[in-house]
């Protein structure tokens, strides 16, 4: 007898799974009769985002409340379950508070595998990859928001939606088959050549068909009796690359990396060290293959320079200022600067491009701007005094910053990065050392 395979991968170590002992030899219905191997496994790790890779049948069914996640694998071939041969299709996750579930994509099994993935998990957020094809028998959930997103030749085939919460659906080239559906709102945006079929069972309280020039859809227009809008979108023709904008902050500390013929260490521009705080707005990754993708941006930073030596402003650079005394004034120099952020992403998983651990390479062409020179000094009646000295021409206009960062995703950290400016700091004609900034960026 053959043995049953684990088709699950624990990710966590304690994904907590049981295996359901069995093989199962069903007769097929055409002529020539051929056994059919099946294959259950459950777990009970929650999840809420499903991701669905190519070369399935993959259905999608609704389990009774509080029932464990089954997935079952049918196939009329017995040798991939010969012991060293047993398939491994399904990879759960947990990063940070979401539990993510991965059917891989099928690349040695035969195109008619069946995959039926039982589950009573509330599923917030469906994926389904380039070429993937998903039939969901049922989604009941009440009132829980759903999103799908569907990318180029995938085909998604809703029999029952019954959602009482926002459902959305994105499609990329993609076709949607929305059969019998009761849902309170429902919004779908069909990029490209997507194709858009509506069966006749709709009950809705309000939907959007957002439709590009060349998609198709047998909705041709406006349904107000069962509030059904139809729109065209001009940028919806083409399959966008930018689907999405994420905000992250950052702070980082840096200090000068100096040559020995360039250490003065009676510089007026001898730096104690920058710390910065910055935003940066970034597109969703771009992919460039199965692990590699690119991502552009727009950063704005604002830097704050502390001065080894007490110093003053004189035709827009700085000098050695030994008019204080003992008494020191407290000095800092401050600038802004925008710069346009290309990161180049290696992800440790191909399939979790959004979420996965992993590397990067970045170049941020940068500018400038506002340098300033604060002072603050003690008066006669022992308050600080605050001076701004702000025509200074000092800094390089335009730097190029490079950086290698890693991806972390978790306990609070978006990642952590080492970078180095490639250009000096100080313009030539400041009369200042020939530095340039490097150190430590960690983004939240």
């Amino acid at each position: 007898m053959k043995r049953i395979a684990n088709i699950v991968k624990d990710s966590f170590g304690f994904l907590g799974t049981s295996l359901i002992l069995g093989l199962t030899l069903l007769m097929a219905t055409h002529a020539s009769a051929q056994d059919i191997y099946e294959i259950e496994q459950t777990f009970d790790q929650p999840f809420n985002n499903l991701e669905i890779d190519k070369g399935w049948d993959a259905r999608l069914i609704q389990a009774p409340k509080g029932s464990p996640t089954t997935v079952v694998l049918q196939t009329r071939c017995a040798d991939f379950f010969e012991e060293g041969n047993e398939p491994n299709i399904i990879e759960a996750k947990h990063l940070g508070p979401v539990g993510h579930l991965w059917l891989k994509e099928n690349t040695t099994m035969p195109k008619s595998t069946v995959v039926e993935i039982h589950t009573a998990q509330p599923i917030k957020y469906l994926k389904l990859y380039k070429g993937a094809r998903l039939t969901i028998e049922q989604y009941d959930f009440d009132s829980v928001d759903l999103d799908i997103d569907a990318d180029t030749g995938a085909l998604l085939v809703i029999d029952t939606l019954h959602n009482l919460g926002k459902t959305h659906i994105s499609l990329h080239d993609a076709t949607l088959d929305l059969r019998h559906v009761n849902a309170n709102a429902i919004n779908i945006w069909a990029h490209g050549n997507s194709v858009v079929n509506k069966g006749k069972q709709w009950s809705i309280n309000q939907g959007r068909l957002y439709l590009s020039d060349s998609a198709v859809s047998n909705i041709n227009a406006t349904d107000s009796a069962n509030h059904l809008y139809v729109d065209h979108k001009r940028w919806l023709n083409k399959t966008d690359k930018f689907r999405s904008l994420s905000l992250t902050f950052g702070l980082d500390v840096s200090t000068a990396l100096q040559g020995t013929d360039d250490a003065r260490y009676g510089s007026p521009y001898n730096t104690l060290g920058e710390f910065g705080v910055y935003e940066q707005l970034s597109t969703n990754s771009i992919p460039l293959g199965e692990r590699w993708s690119w991502q552009p941006g727009i950063e704005l930073a604002y830097r704050v320079r502390l001065l080894d030596n007490t110093v003053k402003a004189e035709a827009g650079h700085l000098v050695l200022d030994d008019s204080h005394g003992a008494l020191a004034p407290r000095q800092h120099l401050d600038c802004f600067s925008i710069g346009l952020p290309v990161a180049l992403n290696y992800t440790f998983d191909k399939k979790w491009h959004n979420f996965s651990k992993g590397f990067y390479f970045k170049l941020t062409p940068m500018v400038n701007f506002n340098q300033e020179l604060v002072t603050q000094t003690l008066n006669e009646h022992s308050h600080w005094v605050t001076r701004h000295d702000k025509d200074l021409d000092m800094l390089n206009r335009f730097n190029v910053r490079a950086a290698v960062g890693l991806n972390l995703g978790m306990l609070g950290f978006h990642s952590i990065e080492f970078f180095m400016d490639l250009l000096p700091t100080y313009k030539a004609s400041a009369g200042a050392p020939q530095s340039r900034m490097f150190g430590l960026v960690y983004h939240f």
